[in-house]
């Protein structure tokens, strides 16, 4: 009777009919309250629902009986996931790892310790067994730590189980772009499936058209990726720089400020801003948008001090980037104009 119940209820859930399901395990609970199998079927249907509360109910009743049940360990990492408690969520995939073994919740580990910066915590696991999705998932936190060669040698080996690994292609694109291996990038479109919902793989095609010269197809993909998920700061930004490219200013600083909304720490974005508006001769904002104290940052600053008419100061300030980079070309030719200005005066 439970089995037939159980089977009814599955079926209704897998067609959508959450409430009727419901109804149909409830009576199945009247039968038997004890079975994991039939809370857990409950605790999923609530959750597809919605109802968080009631499912992690049905889950407590779970695991206060079988504390290393895997599926319902797996529905509760959902609903931290879902609600970014991103620690609770590492804590119950190492619980579930430590059952399973399995290379895939081992890789699970790395994506959310990966999503929380935890990148070293990573290259300390002794690993036993790969597949493609632990490499890719160590080879994302070489890449963010900027070891990118480290990352090339790890998504071989995953391109090697799976050629067409779109994560991989993806994660290899943006190793090349941050080389300036830009051309490189281009034969990796074709083995791209567009995902409309992907903002980062929409995101990067979108860069390697603008780099390609496709404008008008370069601004759609970005459009495409500000639309799969408008918390990414990245296509603003890109759409921004494209927009300055062509001239358009207008866009170009609207997109800028909305990539600052977003990432408002975001040094590059505060000095694409500054540069935009020094070329606009717009010199207090300018100076205003130079957060950073980086090496470029301070050259617009000294610039800017040059044209405004502060030699002086233009000129102590480009002495102490001279003593870092010597021989770099703008902070040699501005010197050289300094020099002569003080000469003729």
């Amino acid at each position: 009777m439970i089995k037939n119940l159980l089977q009814e209820g599955f079926v209704l859930k897998e067609k959508g009919h959450f409430k009727h399901a419901i109804e149909v395990f409830y009576k199945a609970l009247e039968l038997d309250n004890t079975s994991s199998e039939l809370l857990l079927e409950i605790a999923d249907t609530y959750y597809l629902m919605n109802s968080e509360e009631r499912a992690l109910n049905y889950i407590e009743q779970v695991l206060d009986k079988e504390p290393v049940h895997v599926p319902t360990l797996k529905l509760l990492k959902k609903i931290f996931i879902g609600r970014n408690a991103l620690e609770e969520a590492e804590q119950t995939a190492k619980n579930i790892y430590c059952v399973t073994r399995s290379p895939d919740d081992l890789a699970e580990i790395f994506r959310l310790l990966n999503k929380q910066n935890k990148f070293n915590e990573i290259f300390e696991y002794n690993i036993e067994t790969y597949n493609e999705k632990v490499y890719i998932e160590k080879a994302k936190a070489y890449y963010y730590k900027n070891k990118l060669t480290e990352a090339s040698e790890l998504l071989k080996q995953a391109l090697a189980a799976d050629e067409n690994n779109q994560d991989a292609l993806l994660l290899l694109g943006k190793i090349l772009w941050s080389q300036n291996r830009k051309d490189e990038c281009i034969p990796l479109l074709e083995k791209f499936q567009i995902d409309e919902t992907n903002s980062d793989l929409l995101n990067f095609i979108g860069q390697v058209e603008g780099f390609m010269e496709n404008y008008k197809t370069a601004v759609e993909y970005f459009t495409l990726a500000i639309k799969a998920d408008r918390t990414n700061s990245e296509p603003y930004f890109n759409l921004a720089n494209l927009y300055f490219k062509q001239g358009d200013s207008q866009l170009a600083k609207m997109n800028y400020n909305l990539a600052l909304s977003l990432s408002p720490d975001n040094k590059n974005y505060h000095f694409a801003l500054a540069n935009l508006y020094y070329t606009e001769k717009h010199y207090k904002k300018a100076l205003e948008e130079l957060k950073g104290n980086f090496f470029e940052a301070r050259l617009l600053k000294a610039v800017i001090l040059y044209d405004t008419g502060y030699l002086a100061l233009a000129q102590k300030e480009l002495g102490k980037l001279e003593s870092e980079q010597p021989e770099n070309g703008l902070v040699k030719e501005y010197m050289a104009r300094i020099k002569e200005d003080l000469q003729v005066n």
